[in-house]
């Protein structure tokens, strides 16, 4: 009778999903909002789940189930921390939470969803390896690390040195104009002007005379790329 059964009509579906098709698993049709079709950088809270043996590492692609998709990324793990800093995370925390970032479609706050390594039936223990929930959306995350360069002395005039081996080029030099540099037996320095030829090599000054054996070095924090990776699951048009 009429109020039964609704017949829907689709267009653009794929051959392999009428050749694959098995009445044996039941197929959920949903629609998407018009927020969620376009494509952006998702922030979510996320924790390893409990009962997964391996910790999760960063850049290592991820599979997930958010919403009405199901697709695979590669995310990249951080922590916030007191200053607003967001520094990026090689592992994830043994029973704790952190941020994780992942090019996606967008999908509204609040939204929960799951995360696999693998969906083979033939892998075993629990296949579950992280859950959490969508905290907000943008086109680009600011992640940083740590980074610590490293030079030798070419020159030394009393406190004043040049050191080389640390950067590349006049540019690279110009970026760190002022920042403190300190040598291994612990004598603090600060970079002031690069010298001219273009190989990187810097004047600095220093609050004591150092050696030539000295090695020069800088610690910094560095911007991490996001990868711009989505690839959806295809499981329905694969044969059973």
């Amino acid at each position: 009778p009429a109020g039964r059964y609704v017949r829907l009509e689709l267009e653009g579906i794929p051959a392999e999903f009428i050749l694959h098709f098995t009445p044996k698993a039941p197929v959920l049709i949903g629609g998407l909002l018009p927020q969620e079709i376009s494509m952006g950088f998702m922030r979510v809270r996320v924790k390893k789940h409990r009962w997964y043996k391996r910790l999760l590492k960063s850049h290592d692609p991820l599979i997930y189930s958010v919403g009405w998709r199901r697709f695979q990324s590669i995310p990249v793990y951080a922590t916030e921390d007191i200053n607003g800093r967001h520094r990026m995370l090689k592992y994830t925390p043994e029973h704790m939470h952190c941020l994780s970032n992942f090019y996606a479609p967008n999908m509204p706050p609040n939204t929960g969803f799951l995360a696999f390594q693998s969906l083979g039936t033939e892998e075993k223990g629990f296949r579950v390896a992280a859950t959490g929930t969508v905290l907000e959306l943008d086109h680009s995350f600011k992640i940083v690390k740590k980074l610590k360069l490293t030079g030798t002395p070419h020159k030394i005039h009393k406190n004043t040195a040049f050191i080389r081996g640390m950067f590349s080029s006049e540019l690279e030099v110009a970026k760190f104009v002022g920042a403190n540099i300190k040598t291994v037996s612990g004598i603090r320095g600060m970079v002031k002007k690069a010298t001219r030829g273009g190989t990187g090599t810097f004047r600095a000054t220093f609050e004591d005379k150092i050696l030539m054996s000295d090695i020069i070095f800088l610690r910094t924090w560095t911007q991490v790329d996001l990868k711009e990776f989505y690839y959806p699951v295809f499981s329905r048009l694969m044969p059973e």
